[in-house]
């Protein structure tokens, strides 16, 4: 009998697989399931598992992240990884993972689950020779994040030179330039869900390491929200370091674009670093944001006119005079009026060089408040994450007026004279009468005699949202008018909806209305006092 353990951070999807195959038939034990990455690892050190499921976008931690760290207290684990990305395609040509085997939640079938578990098991069985270099593989990823922790840390020159010698990067000259990568969401968001970030980040790390295999001196590194890439050179009179560097960042973005479809926002330091002073430069480059109103490609020459770049305090109400105007574009569907006033909100931004995150933050307010206006099943909560994680204007602008443009459509489709559909009708009937249930696919798809896995499908045509989403979405709505109409506790009010855990509940909470239960409260109170 083999142990298996779950993770992934929607508890209904635990359920779904729980409940998906006779587990015991196939000599396998689900010792374990949880949402979280902190109490999986916990869970892990005392059930020591022979299979791990895991979903990839995880918070705190990815399941690729878990998965290198199992591998090291457990190097013959086998994993199974979850992805709701139906265009995985683009990244696996990229991406070198170990696991057995990538299901799209959306498409999962019994059939599927026991084919990628059947392949475990013999690979258990087998006890695959193999497994000694993966694991040399995995602990080389995490000696090399070991060796950007110590030069961030500032750790003795001479001491870090050797370490990096182990690993056979050899750091002969004394100066480096860097390169810090991020995402442009923009485009990703157009193709990518959210929980795959991690993954896609992997991925160009994975071509970024390929390519240096062309390029001396040239060491990738991944970091959980970026790459940094170090370029140790030998200052010559030449001068031909610098578009020997930029040559390998240009190939780098175009092998990104072709195999990921994916731009990239690159920050390239050149300014003379030596190894004791890259912490502190690059620490400065993620912090504050400089490259905000420049272009998607931004090199810095001389870090002290970088540092000097500063922006001005955010002023008061500084969106007010646009909500009506993109309320009226919505409400016309008239998207040349939304590009132009998301373009005036860039301009007037820029002009004002007002403070990024200030910006970012009342964005997100406002555009939660117009989708919330005007939504009719889906709320994409995508969007305030690559907000905040956004590195340019640009980006941001980009993402506003995608979204924007989104919920007009939608819009307009709500406006059309349509038949509902019967069983659509049935559904919230059927979660009216269930609300203190914690209702999974599966068991809708029982209800209404269908196949599981043609009923998720049939849903997501129906709704443009998976059926988990839409569960969440609306027994949040339901929540967000009891808490404003009723007296009940927050935790009453979780059990009702059928969440027996409050932390679960206020974070299901938090992802769909924007803030946890207790500040809508408070929120709503305050709000109502001051009317």
């Amino acid at each position: 009998m083999y142990k298996v353990m779950l993770i992934d951070d929607d508890v209904p999807m635990i359920r779904v697989l729980q409940q998906m195959i006779d587990w015991e038939s196939l000599q396998l034990h689900v010792v374990g399931a949880t949402y979280s990455s902190a109490k999986a690892l916990h869970m892990f050190e005392e059930t020591s598992p022979d299979i791990v499921i895991t979903d990839i976008g995880l918070p705190q931690k990815s399941g690729i992240e878990l998965a290198a760290i199992f591998r090291r207290m457990k190097p013959d684990i086998r994993v199974i990884f979850l992805t709701c990305h139906e265009d995985f395609h683009y990244a696996q040509q990229a991406v070198k993972l170990n696991a057995d085997d990538y299901l799209l939640k959306d498409q999962l079938t019994a059939e599927q689950l026991e084919q990628s578990l059947g392949k475990s098991i013999q690979l258990l069985k087998m006890k695959v020779p193999k497994i000694d270099n993966e694991v040399s593989n995995y602990n080389s990823e995490l000696f090399k994040q070991g060796l950007f922790q110590r030069v961030i840390d500032g750790v003795n020159p001479a001491s870090t030179v050797g370490y990096a010698a182990q690993l056979g990067i050899s750091w002969g000259y004394p100066f480096f330039m860097m390169g810090v990568v991020h995402i442009n969401f923009s485009t990703y968001e157009s193709l990518y869900v959210q929980n795959n970030i991690s993954l896609i980040f992997y991925a160009i790390h994975n071509i970024a390491v390929e390519l240096s295999g062309s390029y001396d001196g040239i060491t990738p590194f991944l970091e959980k929200d970026n790459l940094v890439i170090l370029y140790n050179y030998r200052n010559n009179l030449a001068n031909n370091a610098y578009p020997y560097f930029q040559k390998y960042m240009q190939e780098l973005q175009a092998l990104c674009l072709q195999f990921l479809k994916l731009q990239l926002n690159i920050v390239t330091v050149t300014d003379k670093m030596e190894l004791q002073s890259i912490g502190a430069v690059y620490q400065q480059v993620i912090q504050y944001k400089n490259e905000f109103y420049k272009s998607s490609e931004f090199t810095v020459t001389n870090m002290n006119v970088f540092l000097q770049s500063m922006f001005l305090s955010y002023p008061l109400g500084f969106l007010d005079c646009y909500k009506s105007d993109i309320e009226r574009a919505i409400m016309k569907g008239d998207f040349d009026s939304i590009h132009n006033i998301v373009a005036n909100i860039g301009k007037n931004a820029e002009e004002n060089r007002v403070e990024p995150s200030e910006l970012v933050q009342d964005l997100s307010t406002l555009i939660r408040s117009i989708d919330i206006m005007f939504s009719r099943w889906k709320s994409d909560e995508g969007i305030y994450i690559y907000l905040s994680s956004a590195r340019t204007l640009l980006d941001v602008t980009g993402l506003i007026e995608r979204k924007l443009i989104h919920i007009a459509k939608n819009r307009q489709k709500g406006l059309e004279p349509v038949i509902q559909e019967p069983k659509l009708q049935v559904i919230q009937q059927y979660l009216d009468k269930n609300l203190s249930e914690n209702i999974t696919s599966i068991d809708m798809a029982r209800h209404l005699y269908l196949n599981s896995s043609y009923f998720s499908r049939y849903f997501k045509r129906l709704t443009g949202v998976n059926f988990t989403d839409f569960v969440h979405q609306y027994k949040m709505k339901i929540a967000a008018k009891m808490l404003k109409t009723s007296n009940q506790s927050i935790e009453s009010l979780a059990m009702g909806l059928g969440y027996s855990d409050r932390t679960y509940f206020s974070k299901v909470f938090k992802k769909y209305i924007g803030m946890t239960p207790s500040e809508y409260k408070a929120n709503y109170t305050i709000n109502t006092y001051v009317r």
